[in-house]
C-alpha cells in the first residue's frame, strides 16, 4: 500500500512537472540555411569613399551604383578642413550638407574624416588642407613634398601639429563642427584626421617629423571633448607611429578608456603585406583585440588601382601578395577576421571593384562575413501549448560573423490561424559573440504567446528587427521562407484549450 502511494505520488509529480515544463517540439532550421544570400543588414556592411583627397574622388557615375551595391551602409567623407572653413569663422557647410541630404534620403548613413594635410597635388585646396588663414594667423608650419627639398611654396603646407595657434584654431572649428553634426542619427562615426598626412598620424610624405604621445593626445582630447554622442575612431597608424612604446601604450589606454575605436587604413598596402603577411597586413592586431567586443572597427583597403592588377589580385609569384601564397581577396578576408571589422571599404570606383574577378560573389561573401551574421539553428515550442498563461519558445542562434551587433534587436513571433498574434521580445542578441564554428546560444523567450487564442493550428514565423534602424535583420534562410515583411516561416503549432507549457 505504501509502495503504491509512493508510485502514485511520483506519477502525479511527473505529470505536474510535464504540465509545467511541457513536452516540446523542435523545428530544425539548419537544412533551410542559405549562406550565399547577401544580407544587407543594419549597423554593418560596406562603405564608399565618396570624398577622398578632394571633392571629385570617387564619385559614382550613377546614383544607382551606390543604391544597388549589396549592403552599402554609408558614405565616407574624407575632406580637408579648408573646404569647410575657407575664412576664419565663416563655415561653408553646404559642401557636405547637400551630399548628406541626398544620400541619407536614399537610406545611407555618413562618416567623416576632416584632414589637415593632403598630398599628391598642388591644387590650392590640397596645398592648404589646413586653411591658409591659419598659417597667416601665426601657426607654425612649412612646405613639404616627399623626397624633395622642403621650402617650395608650391608644395603642400604642413602645420606643426602641436603648435598652440594651430590647435586653438582647430578646436574652434571642431567645436562648431560637432555642434552641428554630433549625435545625428545618420552619423556612423568621426575619424580623428587632424594629425599627419591624410590624417593617418604620420608625416612620411611630408616633413618626416616625429610627434610624441603628448602632442597626439591633444588631438584625441579635442575630439572627445566635442563629440559626446558619436563614436570617435582612430587609425591604428596614429598610435603605431608614436616614437616610443610607452607613448603608444598611453595613447591606446586613452582610446580604450574613452570608448573610442580603431580603423586600419592600410590593408593591402605593399609595405604591410610584406612585413605583416601573417596577420593579413594588419600591423597591430592587439589594438583591435582591445575594442571589438564593445565597439565596431573599420577596415579600409589601399586605393583600388594599386591592388587590382592581375598579378597582385591573383597572388601570383613575384607579386607582393603572392610571396605569401595568398590572393588579394584572401588578404581582405583575413584582415576582416583579424581586426573583427564591422564596416569595410574597397577604396576606389564602384564599377572597377565590381568588375574584378570573383565579383559580385566576393562582395556578398565579405558583406556577410563582416560584423554579425546570425544563423538560427532550432526553434523549440511546447508540443501542445494551451491558451492560458505564459509559454516558453526557445531559439538557438549562432553568430558566424566576426563581431557582435552593437545594438539590441527585437525578436518577433507571429502566429497565423484561427486568429492572428505578434509578440515581440528582447532577442538578447548583443551577447552572441562570434567564435569557433558551431558555438551556439540558446535563448528561452517566455511570454503570453498563445494566451486567449482560439484553439486550432497556427503557422509560426519569426523575425529579428532593429527598432533604431526601423529595418528587419535578415537571416541566411532560403528565400522561399521569407515573407515580404521580413518574417521567416518556421512551421505549424497546434494550440489547445488549457494551460500553456
Amino acid at each position: 500500500m505504501e509502495y503504491r502511494l509512493i508510485l502514485i505520488c511520483a506519477v502525479t509529480c511527473a505529470v505536474a512537472l510535464a504540465a509545467e515544463c511541457g513536452e516540446s517540439r523542435t523545428f530544425d532550421l539548419s537544412p533551410r540555411w542559405d549562406a550565399a544570400v547577401p544580407l544587407a543588414n543594419p549597423h554593418k556592411g560596406w562603405y564608399h569613399h565618396y570624398f577622398d583627397n578632394g571633392i571629385a574622388k570617387y564619385l559614382p557615375r550613377r546614383d544607382e551604383e551606390l543604391i544597388e551595391f549589396p549592403g552599402m551602409d554609408h558614405i565616407y567623407l574624407r575632406l580637408a578642413w579648408a573646404y569647410l572653413e575657407p575664412r576664419e569663422g565663416r563655415h561653408d557647410w553646404k559642401v557636405i550638407d547637400d551630399v548628406i541630404a541626398k544620400w541619407t534620403a536614399k537610406g545611407l548613413k555618413v562618416a567623416f574624416r576632416i584632414s589637415c594635410r593632403e598630398t599628391g597635388s598642388y591644387r590650392v585646396e590640397q596645398q592648404f588642407a589646413t586653411p591658409k588663414w591659419v598659417m597667416e594667423a601665426g601657426a607654425k608650419g612649412g612646405f613639404y613634398s616627399r623626397h624633395k627639398k622642403p621650402g617650395n611654396p608650391k608644395f603642400p603646407w604642413e602645420p606643426v601639429y602641436d603648435d598652440p595657434v594651430f590647435l586653438a584654431k582647430l578646436e574652434h572649428f571642431l567645436r562648431a563642427f560637432a555642434k552641428r553634426y554630433d549625435g545625428k542619427p545618420w552619423l556612423r562615426y568621426v575619424d580623428v584626421g587632424s594629425l599627419g598626412d591624410w590624417g593617418e598620424g604620420h608625416t612620411s610624405s611630408g616633413s618626416g617629423k616625429k610627434y610624441g604621445w603628448a602632442a597626439r593626445l591633444k588631438h584625441l582630447e579635442i575630439h572627445t571633448r566635442h563629440f559626446k554622442k558619436t563614436l570617435v575612431v582612430v587609425s591604428d597608424d596614429f598610435v603605431q607611429t608614436a616614437p616610443t612604446a610607452d607613448g603608444r601604450k598611453r595613447l591606446h589606454r586613452y582610446i580604450v578608456d574613452h570608448d573610442m575605436s580603431y580603423r586600419d587604413d592600410s590593408i593591402l598596402v605593399d609595405y604591410w603585406t610584406r612585413r605583416d603577411g601573417k596577420t593579413w597586413s594588419v600591423s597591430a592586431p592587439e589594438l583591435f583585440e582591445a575594442v571589438w567586443r564593445k565597439r565596431p572597427t573599420v577596415l579600409e583597403c589601399q586605393h583600388l588601382r594599386l591592388y587590382a592588377d592581375p598579378d597582385k589580385w591573383h597572388g601570383r609569384p613575384g607579386s607582393t601578395t603572392g610571396r605569401f601564397n595568398a590572393t588579394a581577396p584572401d588578404f581582405i578576408r583575413g584582415a576582416i577576421r583579424t581586426m573583427h571589422a564591422t564596416y569595410i571599404g574597397y577604396h576606389g570606383p564602384i564599377h572597377q571593384w565590381l568588375a574584378l574577378p570573383g565579383n559580385p560573389r566576393l562582395t556578398a561573401e565579405l558583406l556577410n562575413l563582416c560584423g554579425y551574421w546570425y544563423f538560427p539553428h532550432r526553434v523549440t515550442v511546447p508540443a501542445a501549448p494551451g491558451n492560458r498563461g505564459e509559454s516558453t519558445i526557445s531559439v538557438t542562434w549562432e553568430n558566424r560573423g566576426v563581431a557582435p551587433a552593437y545594438h539590441p534587436y527585437k525578436l518577433l513571433f507571429r502566429l497565423r490561424g484561427p486568429a492572428r498574434r505578434t509578440v515581440a521580445v528582447d532577442a538578447r542578441n548583443m551577447r552572441w559573440l562570434p567564435g569557433k564554428a558551431g558555438r551556439t546560444y540558446t535563448e528561452p523567450y517566455r511570454a503570453a504567446f498563445f494566451t486567449g487564442l482560439k484553439p486550432g493550428t497556427y503557422g509560426l514565423a519569426i523575425k529579428l528587427h532593429s527598432d533604431q534602424a526601423n529595418r528587419p535583420v535578415l537571416l541566411p534562410l532560403r528565400a522561399a521562407l521569407r515573407e515580404k515583411d521580413g518574417f521567416y516561416s518556421v512551421g505549424t503549432v497546434r494550440v489547445g484549450a488549457g494551460d500553456g507549457g
